[in-house]
């Protein structure tokens, strides 16, 4: 059996560089002296919102906090003018439908928003900028830097709005893992958007939970293990969109595709997820297809004249 607490994985926190250990420390210590803790598991029955991107870490992480913690889920997915957002609805879709046939008490229908981010004004300088810094060591983490926090505070925004059917929700989730190399992907950001969230709402009781990477719970681990998790509790992660591309499978090989893949052989378990590429044996950037995704577009759209 998968342990979800208490498990900790092959990455040490305090070799991350994307954490600031000293303002974790910090921030951990303010919320501690406000409440009396840093964070709780909420209890079994209480109401939480959960990210569902179509991605196989939020897939996996919402059967989790359903199964393991038994708790009322209100998924929220957003519609940020992606790409690939035909794909990631399909997989939303998907396992909106599998959750409700599982745990039709607990689960419920996700709430799609439409937040542009990055903002469409300025996406296509943003992206050149992305890509001049991919190569300058820690400048690369940035990635989209405001996207993480506008995703999490309309995830915040929601769960608030759902006190006027009645639904108390003072818990997010998230779905970061261990290996993720954004700043707005590490513990430190999560306590900044906690203490963000108790500020802006004035309630000291808000929550903001990532489970691969809570110390408060014991945990620093990876994909490996929530893709055991699925593959022990019968979740068909293959029908997850990881891909940040356009193609209509996943392409195999972007920074995402990677990491699912490296997933699963940590995991020790066979992927049956079908690719474009080949895995490359380097870490990829964003833009290492970029030449064939262009091709195959070209492709495509000639084949439909």
């Amino acid at each position: 059996m998968i342990k979800i607490l208490n498990n900790q994985g092959r990455i040490d926190m305090k070799s991350k560089v994307n954490e600031n250990l000293e303002l974790l420390e910090l921030l951990s210590d303010y919320l501690k002296g406000k409440r009396g803790y840093v964070v709780k598991m909420p209890k079994e029955g209480d109401s939480v919102v959960a990210c569902l991107s179509g991605g196989q870490d939020s897939v996996a992480n919402l059967g989790i906090l359903l199964k393991e913690f038994g708790l009322n889920v209100y998924p929220f997915f957003i519609n940020r003018g992606q790409s690939n957002y035909k794909y990631e609805k399909k997989a939303v879709d998907y396992f909106n439908r599998f959750y409700k046939r599982k745990f039709p008490k607990l689960y419920h229908n996700y709430k799609e928003i439409t937040v542009m981010t990055p903002g469409m004004e300025y996406k296509d300088l943003l992206r050149k900028t992305k890509r001049m810094m991919d190569d300058i060591p820690l400048s690369h983490n940035i990635s989209y830097p405001a996207r993480g926090p506008i995703v999490f505070l309309t995830g915040m925004e929601y769960g608030y709005s759902l006190k006027a059917i009645g639904v108390e929700v003072k818990t997010v989730f998230a779905s970061n893992m261990s290996s993720d190399f954004s700043y707005h992907c590490s513990l430190t950001w999560v306590r900044l958007m906690n203490i963000l969230f108790c500020q802006i709402l004035n309630d000291w009781s808000w929550q903001f939970i990532s489970l691969p990477i809570e110390m408060e719970f014991g945990n620093c681990f990876d994909k490996d293990v929530f893709i055991k998790w699925a593959y022990e509790n019968g979740v068909p992660l293959h029908k997850a969109r990881t891909c940040v591309k356009s193609f209509d499978i996943e392409c195999g090989d972007c920074p995402t595709c990677w990491d699912r893949r490296r997933g699963y052989k940590e995991a020790g378990i066979e992927d049956p997820t079908v690719y474009k590429f080949p895995m490359s044996d380097k870490y990829p950037t964003y833009y290492d297809h970029e030449k064939e995704e262009k091709k195959w577009l070209r492709k495509s759209r000639s084949n439909s004249k």
